[in-house]
């Protein structure tokens, strides 16, 4: 046991605690003052609300560092969450606000632990190593449901950002990781106009897999939903990031991986059935179709961008892969700021993204009797993504499912033909 019952029952980020600093004697973290005999605190941290559930987690090691942990990037944030961070980040950082802070979490060490101990077994002297540092200070989140992955961020005592550490801690996870480097590795060998995070490097740590990426530019500013999607240009040039091809669909590699994804192990056996008839369906009246396929990013929206003067940059690569139906980032692109910014039913927001990226596809060279084929693509992948998350986590997102199996069960009920979701979406 790491804390006590009472303290995991009221505190949504145990898990996260438990993760990153738990799974060997040595390493405690309890309620800040409640830690046991023969340990030693070697970090406090506050925990803050954020978005729906979440939490916040700053490091309190360092007024300065704790104070820029919460106010960098500011700019990338909404109106009122930036003016919050920035009230909170001055009185952390004139010590004010310390005391006020009504959660905090200690992390300790067994007493007499060695350097050796120190290094191999707490997370924070394996990140200060890794970065070269004297001291850091560490600020980090999770997320909830079955897409969770721990992110941190990693400061100087001083204010700056050194880097940031995405945490594979489940299969799931592991493989979004290893996508995000491999994405990130042949971005560099191929510089962009589009710019992206730069990659340091990966790292195990007790377990866990560690991607850890440079900081963005200083000077990022974000960008709103209502900007639009980055011009065809952004979207070519991320799709040549890969040797594109024009074939059948039924005889793709990217649809190939799709049958085999829905018999992994672990699925759950209804969504494995829906799926498998909606793939046979697509097959069946659409499987001659030529398509062209490329890299895509794989979770374009604007919340994964932003702007440094003239210059576009994206980070989240986790989804990317190197075969995909060209237009999946515009579609995706629509489909998210309709279904996770607009709240909107998953029909509609499936529908939505097919009529607004219309253009984008025009654009891109999509046949215009293929573009409701690539939403209904589009829509299939998100749906196997979410069952690959599901079955390492065991939640579910239950805006998308299972509306999602009613959805494209309309979107497939004509033999031969892709109808308008949307009567699906509202009645789900």
């Amino acid at each position: 046991m790491q804390a006590s019952r009472s303290a995991r029952s009221g505190l949504s980020s145990a898990w996260l605690f438990d993760l990153l600093f738990a799974g060997t004697p040595a390493v405690r973290w309890a309620v800040a003052g409640t830690l046991p005999p023969g340990f030693e605190r070697v970090d406090r941290f506050a925990v803050f609300p954020a978005a729906g559930s979440r939490s916040f987690m700053v490091s309190l090691a360092d007024r300065r560092g704790t104070s820029s942990a919460l106010t960098s990037y500011n700019s990338l944030r909404s109106g009122r969450t930036r003016l919050a961070r920035r009230v909170l980040g001055l009185g952390l950082r004139t010590g004010l606000a310390q005391p006020l802070v009504r959660d905090k979490i200690d992390i300790g060490i067994a007493t007499g632990a060695t350097d050796a101990q120190l290094a191999r077994e707490l997370l924070g002297e394996h990140l200060r190593l890794l970065f070269g540092r004297e001291q850091i200070v560490m600020a980090f989140g999770g997320g909830s449901g079955p897409y969770r992955k721990p992110v941190l961020q990693v400061f100087s005592t001083g204010g700056t950002p050194l880097g940031y550490i995405k945490v594979g801690w489940n299969d799931w996870a592991r493989a979004a990781v290893s996508r995000e480097a491999a994405a990130l590795q042949a971005r560099a060998a191929q510089p962009m106009n589009l710019g992206v995070p730069d990659f340091l490097g990966l790292s195990v740590w007790r377990g866990l897999d560690l991607l850890i990426t440079g900081p963005l530019p200083r000077r990022s500013r974000r960008v709103s939903s209502k900007s639009g999607l980055p011009p065809a240009s952004v979207l070519r040039e991320v799709s040549a990031l890969a040797p594109g091809f024009t074939g059948e669909l039924a005889a793709s590699p990217w649809w190939l991986s799709l049958r085999s994804r829905i018999q992994a192990a672990g699925f759950d056996p209804a969504a494995r059935s829906a799926l498998q008839l909606a793939v046979d369906r697509i097959e069946q009246a659409h499987g001659h179709v030529a398509l062209t396929f490329g890299a895509w990013h794989g979770d374009l929206v604007p919340w994964n961008l932003a702007r440094c003067g003239s210059r576009l940059y994206a980070w989240d690569w986790e989804y990317s892969t190197q075969d995909a139906p060209l237009g999946f980032d515009a579609v995706h692109y629509y489909f998210q700021v309709a279904f996770v910014a607009g709240q909107c039913p998953l029909g509609e927001a499936t529908a939505l993204a097919a009529d607004r990226a219309a253009a984008a596809l025009r654009a891109l060279g999509v046949p215009a009797e293929a573009h409701r084929l690539v939403a209904t693509l589009h829509l299939l992948e998100l749906a196997i993504r979410h069952e690959d998350a599901r079955s390492a986590t065991g939640e579910i997102d239950k805006r998308f499912y299972p509306a999602v199996t009613d959805v494209l069960r309309h979107a497939l009920a004509e033999p031969g033909g892709l109808t308008d979701p949307r009567s699906a979406g509202r009645a789900a």
